[in-house]
C-alpha cells in the first residue's frame, strides 16, 4: 500500500488551476515568484492545482471539483439547480485530475481562502449526502456526490486563511468602494467570456447561460447570477458562511488544519492598523479593523473579528465556529477535529506567494505537506 496520498490545491475566490491558460503563464499558487504545484511534484509529492468557477457558491464549485478529481460531467443536483435557475449539468472533464481516487488512494486538500469553504463542502458531501437531492432525484441520475456513505475518500483538508465563518469586509469598507469592487468581478465575468480571453481566465458560469450567446454580452443572465445568492459574494459573508456551516459539519475521517493570518495591529483607539498589510490591501484592512455590527441573521461581529489579513478577518480563519477545533499540539493530532496552527504574520496573498518573496511562502505550504505525509505514513504502517 503507499505511503503518501496526491495533492490537490483548491484556490479561493477569483482564482484559476491548471486548466486555466493563465496558470501557465501566472500560476494562482505562487504567482510570479514559483509554482507551488511544480515544486511539490519535484519533490516527489504528486499534485495537482484544481479549477472551479472563480465566483462560483461553496455548493457549485464543490461540484465542480468533484467532477475534477473523478472526471465526468459536473452534476450541480436536480434540486439545486431548479431552485437556483440554472442547468443542472455544466462541463465534461474528459479524464480526471489524477487517476485513481478513491478510499485507497485517498486525497489531500491544500485550500486557500474561499477554496476551504468549497472543499469543506465537496468532503461532506461525500460522505453525508444530501437528502433534498436524493428526494428529487428519482431516475436514477443522482450523482455519487450527493448519495452520501463515500467515506475515506478525503485525508487530509488544511485551509490557508479562509473564510470559514465568513468575511465582514463588504460591509466594513465604504458602499462605493465594496460596489466598485463587486462591479469589476461583474464587468470581468460579463465581458471575458465572449471573447478569446475565455481561454486565459474562464468564468466557468456556462450553467448559468453566460458564455453561451443566449444574449448580448450575457446580461439577462448575469444579473440573474448576482441576484440568485447561488455566489460567492453570499457564501462568503457572515450570514452565508454561518448558514452552510449549520448545513455541513467535520468528518470523523479527516484530518482538518488551519492557518490563520494577520497583518495587522492595535492603536490607541482600539481598532487594528495595518502593519504587515500589502499597501493595495490597507483600505480594506482598515475597514476590517475598526468595524462591528450584528448581521441581519443576527450573528454579533465585535472587536475579536478586528484582527485581519486586509481580507479575511482572522478569527474567522482558525475554525468553522460549529465544529470542534484546538491549537495545533504535534504529539495530539486527532481526526475530526480542527488543529489551528500558529498565526501567521501576513496578508491574505502570504500564504500563496502573491505578495511575499519565495522564501516566505514556500516553507508554509512544504512544512505541511511533511506533516501530511509524516501522518499517512504513520497510518499505513
Amino acid at each position: 500500500m503507499q505511503k503518501t496520498y496526491p495533492y490537490v490545491l483548491v484556490p479561493g475566490m477569483a482564482g484559476w488551476g491548471d486548466t486555466s491558460a493563465l496558470n501557465k503563464v501566472l500560476p494562482y499558487w505562487g504567482f510570479s515568484h514559483f509554482d507551488m504545484a511544480k515544486v511539490l511534484n519535484a519533490r516527489g509529492h504528486e499534485t495537482h492545482a484544481a479549477s472551479v468557477a472563480p465566483l462560483g457558491s461553496a455548493w457549485d464549485r464543490a461540484c465542480e471539483l468533484y467532477a475534477q478529481l473523478m472526471g465526468g460531467r459536473v452534476d450541480y443536483g436536480k434540486a439545486h439547480s431548479e431552485k437556483f435557475g440554472h442547468a443542472r449539468y455544466g462541463v465534461t472533464y474528459d479524464k480526471p485530475l489524477f487517476e485513481g481516487w478513491s478510499a485507497e488512494k485517498k486525497v489531500n486538500l491544500i485550500c486557500h481562502s474561499f477554496g476551504g469553504v468549497t472543499a469543506r463542502m465537496m468532503s461532506y458531501l461525500l460522505a453525508q449526502g444530501d437528502k433534498a437531492e436524493q428526494e428529487a432525484t428519482g431516475d436514477g441520475t443522482l450523482s455519487p456526490l450527493f448519495e452520501g456513505g463515500h467515506t475515506g475518500m478525503v485525508f487530509s483538508l488544511t485551509t490557508l486563511t479562509s473564510p470559514h465563518n465568513g468575511t465582514d469586509l463588504q460591509f466594513a469598507i465604504p458602499k462605493p468602494i465594496s460596489k466598485t469592487v463587486q462591479d469589476t468581478y461583474y464587468l470581468i465575468n460579463w465581458v471575458v467570456p465572449n471573447t478569446p480571453f475565455k481561454k486565459l481566465y474562464d468564468v466557468q458560469l456556462g450553467h448559468f447561460g453566460i458564455g453561451c450567446g443566449e444574449s448580448f454580452l450575457n446580461a439577462r443572465e448575469m444579473r440573474h447570477f448576482y441576484e440568485s445568492e447561488d455566489n460567492v459574494f453570499f457564501d462568503v459573508g457572515v450570514d452565508g458562511s454561518m448558514r452552510i456551516n449549520h448545513r455541513i459539519c467535520a468528518q470523523d475521517d479527516v484530518y482538518y488544519f488551519s492557518f490563520p493570518v494577520c497583518g495587522t495591529e492595535e492603536n490607541k483607539k482600539g481598532n487594528q492598523k495595518p502593519k504587515q498589510i500589502f499597501p493595495m490591501l490597507h483600505l480594506f484592512s482598515d475597514g476590517l479593523g475598526s468595524y462591528t455590527a450584528t448581521t441581519q441573521d443576527g450573528y454579533v461581529v465585535d472587536n475579536t473579528w478586528k484582527s485581519n489579513d486586509g481580507v479575511v478577518n482572522t478569527v474567522s480563519a482558525e475554525a468553522p465556529a460549529t465544529e470542534p477545533s484546538r491549537l495545533y499540539d504535534p504529539d495530539h493530532v486527532e481526526k475530526g477535529v480542527w488543529n489551528i496552527m500558529p498565526t501567521i504574520v501576513g496578508d491574505h496573498g502570504t500564504v500563496v506567494g502573491w505578495t511575499a518573496k519565495k522564501r516566505d511562502a514556500m516553507p508554509i505550504i512544504c512544512k505541511q505537506v511533511a506533516r501530511i505525509d509524516a501522518l499517512s505514513k504513520k497510518e499505513c504502517e
